[in-house]
């Protein structure tokens, strides 16, 4: 497609908020990736749906209904020997609050 790659400041304030990091290179490949994506869903906002009825599922299966039932659980000791990082029974986890800068 020919469209107008994404701004790479934008680019960038979008891996911001995801948390990733890019280099310039991936920047400007993810720039025209998204500028096409968009361009996509354009095409599909302009496309004339008159008469076409909703589908729930694009093939033909179908939801499988279940009952919640309690089940087995892990004791908080497990848990903790599962978590990539513990202290103390409690699970640390990366800060996901900042200053706001980027």
């Amino acid at each position: 497609m020919a469209t107008t790659p994404v701004d790479a400041d934008e680019v960038r304030t979008i891996a911001h908020l995801a948390r990733l990091r890019f280099d310039d290179d991936t920047v400007r490949r993810l720039g025209v990736e998204l500028a096409d994506m968009l361009e996509l869903v354009g095409a599909l906002a302009d496309a004339d749906l008159d008469g076409v009825e909703p589908m729930l599922f694009a093939g033909t299966g179908s939801n499988r209904l279940a009952e919640d039932e309690p089940g087995a659980t892990l004791s908080a000791e497990q848990v903790a020997r599962l978590a990539p990082d513990s202290e103390s029974g409690m699970i640390r986890v990366p800060r996901v609050l900042d200053s706001g800068k980027h």
